[in-house]
């Protein structure tokens, strides 16, 4: 039995013991292969405009989604939330993430080598020093930017292979077909609760890649990012110093004929689990990815809040990143 097939099952089972898949999941995964199969017979050149009216249209009707990005642009730009340049920046970001999903339907039809032809690698010598290092694993960590699945096929052609963690929890069958398409492009989608995995990847030498760009969580490692107290997940670090892989930020925008421009930073390494060295590899990472992101917000499509949403939350945030920064350890204290 293949890993796939045991991961398949597995969820198999979760579905019944839960009652059956859910009618909003089936709608979801036949909606979703409909769509696909539309957007796949026609030109590239047709459907990322028409993708991009559609979001546009609904960013008008987005309310309390189109408040957090704002609020997330806001920060992203330093300007208050009401300046007309943050919603221009949201309305931007809704419409790159149209785009970006209309790329995500036309995967069954695209060929690696015209998905090659469409990236253009900046500083990728920082990929081959990383790799160089013993043997080890790479964790590739980035944010939620450009048009990231044009990615994987491109390193397809380079020679390179990725695993990818996802969220396998909801809408297993979607799940499944999405992780089957990525997998015809070397792609291996591995569910976040499967340490296990996770880490045989690295172990073996090869790439995992992380979005670090979630929501503020009390307990995550504080960082500043953008200007402003909040939280990252500790995963990359503590992977780092229990693996010997090294950090790859990366960076990706997509250019004004719908290209994508990638480039990594310099790699980061973790050297123990202990929460001084977690926090120092933690913001050394947030530094490169916050620069990401500011290099043009409105390509960054986070749809939940970045930064602490109330003054509670505010002021929690500041103390631990303000323990962090003194050599304290920052997992103590609290609200």
């Amino acid at each position: 039995m293949t890993a796939e097939g045991s991961s398949t099952r597995a969820r198999a089972r979760q579905h019944s013991t839960r009652g059956g898949e859910r009618g909003r999941e089936r709608l979801a995964y036949w909606g979703y292969r409909a769509t696909e199969r539309a957007l796949s017979a026609l030109p590239r050149g047709v459907v990322l405009p028409a993708a991009a009216a559609l979001a546009n249209g609904a960013y008008d009707l987005s309310g309390a989604k189109g408040a957090v990005i704002r609020a997330n642009m806001a920060q992203a730009l330093g300007l208050p939330v009401e300046d007309p340049r943050v919603s221009r920046a949201a309305r931007r970001a809704f419409q790159n993430y149209g785009r970006y999903l209309a790329e995500v339907m036309q995967l069954p039809a695209l060929d690696p080598v015209e998905a090659r032809q469409r990236v253009t690698f900046h500083g990728w010598e920082n990929l081959a020093v990383a790799q160089g290092t013993e043997g080890k694993g790479l964790l590739i960590c980035a944010v939620h930017v450009g048009a990231m699945d044009l990615l994987a096929p491109a390193l397809m052609v380079e020679g390179e292979k990725i695993s990818v963690v996802g969220d396998d929890t909801t809408y297993g069958r979607l799940y499944d077909h999405l992780a089957a398409v990525r997998g015809g492009f070397g792609v291996q989608i591995i569910g976040w609760r499967n340490l296990r995995r996770l880490y045989k990847v690295l172990q073996s030498g090869g790439n995992l890649a992380l979005l670090c760009d979630g929501a503020y969580r009390p307990g995550d490692v504080p960082v500043e990012l953008l200007g402003a107290a909040t939280t990252f997940p500790a995963g990359p670090a503590v992977i780092s110093a229990r693996t010997g892989a090294a950090i790859l930020p990366i960076g990706a925008r997509r250019t004004d004929d719908d290209r994508l421009e990638a480039w990594g930073y310099p790699v980061i390494r973790a050297t123990s689990s202990e929460p001084a060295e977690v926090y120092r590899a933690t913001q050394a990472l947030a530094d490169a990815l916050g620069q990401v992101i500011a290099g043009d917000p409105g390509q960054w499509y986070m749809f939940r809040p970045v930064w602490p949403q109330t003054e509670a939350d505010r002021a929690a945030a500041d103390a631990a990143l303000a323990r962090a920064r003194a050599g304290e350890d920052w997992t103590i204290g609290g609200r």
